[in-house]
């Protein structure tokens, strides 16, 4: 318990200093991003029922990476199981290039675990925010939100209907993207073991938790090589 609410005041500070940083940032480039067909005094992210849990709370999950095409920032064509995840460890986020609250300070705490993670080669982990309004966010779109947060890492968007199988698949598709579940997946695809997290995520937990998932792979292949 103790350790819970000192990780929970932790994020909270972490988010309160984030959202300040968001929300300078977003009345500074709403023209660019286009945001202004948006009303984001409207935007109210809600967890579905899947998602009822206290902040922080973890759920074992049932992950299946979808192989339809995609395209990510760049515009190039990807393939989320074969080659943007493949058999690394992955740290999985959704988000939407218009979102001005949540989906900004989760990718900037996602942003903070990554660049403490750089010991870690690439090929070995990776992170990938997914969009949830396909339908709005281009690959310009994504490419503008995820520099303007410090991201350097694959967002996906693509055809919304391919779009709309994968995230149901993750269990993350939401009608309306201001309705989707504020949460992340963190897992090994090698042994298809993840955990879903729900609310902001903490960059010492994140980092934590992957840094643990190299320790067992390490240890497991110790163990096999004996």
């Amino acid at each position: 318990m103790t350790r819970w609410l000192n990780r929970t005041r932790r994020l909270c500070t972490l988010a309160a200093s984030l959202a300040a940083l968001v929300l300078v940032t977003a009345c500074g480039d709403a023209s660019s991003m286009d945001l202004a067909e948006h009303d984001p005094a409207s935007h109210v992210h809600k967890a579905d029922t899947a998602a009822t849990l206290p902040a922080g709370a973890e759920q074992q999950a049932l992950v299946v990476l979808s192989d339809a095409p995609m395209v990510d920032q760049t515009g190039a064509e990807r393939h989320l199981k074969t080659d943007v995840v493949g058999s690394r460890i992955v740290v999985v986020d959704f988000i939407f290039t218009s979102c001005r609250t949540i989906c900004p300070v989760t990718t900037a705490l996602l942003a903070k675990a990554k660049g403490n993670l750089t010991d870690i080669p690439s090929d070995t982990v990776t992170f990938v925010s997914m969009s949830v309004d396909s339908t709005v966010d281009t690959p310009e779109r994504l490419s503008a939100f995820a520099a303007a947060h410090g991201a350097d890492w694959t967002f996906l968007t693509g055809d919304k209907h391919v779009m709309d199988e994968a995230l149901t698949w993750l269990n993350a598709y939401s009608t309306n993207p201001e309705d989707h579940a504020a949460m992340i997946l963190i897992g090994d695809a090698s042994t298809d073991k993840f955990t879903r997290i729900y609310g902001l995520p903490d960059p010492e937990f994140v980092e934590a938790r992957v840094r643990e998932l190299v320790g067992t792979r390490a240890n497991d292949s110790s163990h096999h090589a004996h």
